[in-house]
């Protein structure tokens, strides 16, 4: 079995529950056909880089899991060709080395205890930068267009 992963975006205006209903019919798609879920990512609604199918925004899956290859490039694209409310799907095969090594994680948030300073940005020489205000760079902008 190989490690895959799949993003599929489905179409915005479906409700909640649609939403899920997907979500669940392919996570038990794969399981069914002797996959294994590895992860299950829900990025929610996005705006897509594009229009497509008339459509600027998206509701954006991914699934990683691990299945045989025969269903993954078969089985599994043709699940997405013939569903109308897919409006974009990709499948991927992970590189088992570098996933085994380097699996990806969720990034980790340091938080700053409440006070605490932020250091001020440094500019080349290891100086702290001077902060311009808004105003400030307003002003400048409109001098530099005369």
């Amino acid at each position: 079995m190989r490690t895959y992963e799949t993003i599929f975006i489905l179409k915005p205006e479906l409700s909640a529950e649609e939403h899920e209903k997907h979500i669940e019919f392919y996570k038990e798609n794969i399981t069914s056909n002797g996959g294994e879920i590895v992860k299950v990512d829900v990025w929610g609604r996005q705006a897509l880089a594009y229009p497509i199918e008339k459509h600027t925004d998206g509701y954006y899956v991914l699934i990683q899991f691990k299945a045989d290859t025969n269903y993954a490039n078969d089985e599994l694209e043709k699940r997405f060709q013939f569903n109308e409310n897919v409006i974009r799907y990709v499948i991927v095969m992970l590189d088992e080395k570098r996933f085994k090594q380097n699996p990806r994680k969720e990034p980790v948030r340091k938080e700053r205890p409440a006070g605490e300073k932020v250091s001020k940005p440094r500019n080349e020489n290891g100086e702290e930068a001077d902060e311009m205000q808004s105003d400030e760079i307003a002003e400048e902008a409109e001098s530099e267009e005369k």
